[in-house]
């Protein structure tokens, strides 16, 4: 039964909606993941380390030098292989992040209070071309900047890149990170599979190599340079779009704003941009020490509804704010501060 909706009122889940896993073959892509992850493991120790590690060699026969590069091989690879799969966990369990439920700033109030300001004292960048606030009409609520609806997940995303079916997942606001050091890390297993598997490959056409070893060798190596010839070209071009600070969705559609240019000149970069440096930070936090470490980039403050636009002092100086400094509380809700909200919500700490 359809349900019926006032203006003032955001629209409240559907009914029907299934839970965060309710669909069950939405993991057919999932469990394609696991499996190829599986067999190139399988393989790559089985018939590249194992034989490099020579344990069936006779300490008279053995080659020390491959048995040696054999052991870096191997530890490299499971390092940068349990990276991967945790990177992996935490992009299919992390939320992306959506809308409050339960806030009056993002309820829907209609086309006649949708102009900007008339609702909020937010610095909103995205709006309709009449100036009207964007809002989701599946959703019942005013979308933040770069919040997109998603169709898979049925709802609104903050900051959402895209949707991908690998994860079961949508990439957005909160699990970007792992998404990219999820790139990030399949990439470098791929790539020592690559270069370090070509001697193996070689010494697979010895014509006492049994059959077996030289089919699951080459079948390893060729799916290894198909996996890493895409994700790393895939891997570069997130690259790109991080310095950028853009998402998937803003490069395709090419709607997102732009800083005013300078008088006689034209400025294409984003309204988002921080400097190289900055968008860096955006998306792998502000300390480099965690840059590759799956942990949450964002600190204090940052909820992914509002987004800085330029460098200040304070996060140049190093400044540290104190909890709660900036904030109002009003009842249950808090709103904060436009005076210093860029600087708190991708600086704060």
């Amino acid at each position: 039964m359809n349900q019926q909706y006032s203006p003032s009122q955001y629209r409240p889940v559907d009914e029907g909606k299934p839970g965060r896993f309710g669909e069950p073959a939405k993991f057919l892509p999932v469990a394609f993941v696991c499996c190829t992850i599986s067999s190139l493991y399988l393989v790559y120790v089985i018939f590249h380390c194992i034989p490099m590690l020579q344990f069936a060699t006779d300490l008279d026969h053995r080659d020390d030098a491959r048995r040696s590069r054999g052991i870096v091989q191997i530890i490299i690879f499971h390092i940068t292989t349990a990276m991967l799969l945790l990177c992996y966990v935490k992009c299919i369990l992390e939320h992306p992040g959506e809308i409050p439920d339960h806030d009056p700033h993002w309820h829907y109030e209609g086309a006649q209070q949708s102009k900007m300001g008339a609702t909020t004292g937010m610095d909103l960048k995205e709006t309709k071309k009449s100036g009207e606030r964007r809002h989701c009409k599946w959703c019942g609520k005013y979308k933040p900047d770069r919040c997109h609806h998603c169709r898979v997940c049925r709802t609104c995303i903050l900051k959402m890149d895209h949707h991908c079916p690998w994860i079961y997942n949508c990439v957005g606001f909160r699990n970007y990170k792992f998404f990219f050091l999820l790139l990030f890390y399949c990439v470098l297993t791929l790539q020592t599979m690559i270069w370090t598997m070509a001697e193996s490959v070689l010494r697979s056409w010895d014509v006492d190599t049994p059959f077996v070893v030289m089919f699951f060798v080459l079948f390893g190596e060729t799916l290894a340079i198909f996996l890493g010839f895409l994700l790393t070209a895939f891997f570069g071009f997130h690259i790109w779009l991080m310095l950028q600070a853009m998402t998937t969705i803003e490069f395709c559609e090419k709607k997102m704003p732009k800083k005013q240019p300078a008088e006689g000149s034209v400025d294409t970069i984003s309204a988002y941009s921080l400097g190289c440096y900055g968008n860096v930070c955006a998306v792998l936090g502000k300390n480099p020490l965690t840059w590759f470490i799956p942990i949450s980039p964002h600190g204090y403050g940052d909820d992914g509804l509002q987004y800085p636009t330029s460098y200040d002092d304070a996060f140049l100086q190093g400044r540290q704010y104190e909890p709660g400094r900036g904030r109002k509380k009003k009842g249950h809700q808090s709103t904060q501060r436009l005076s210093n909200s860029s600087e708190k919500l991708f600086y704060g700490t």
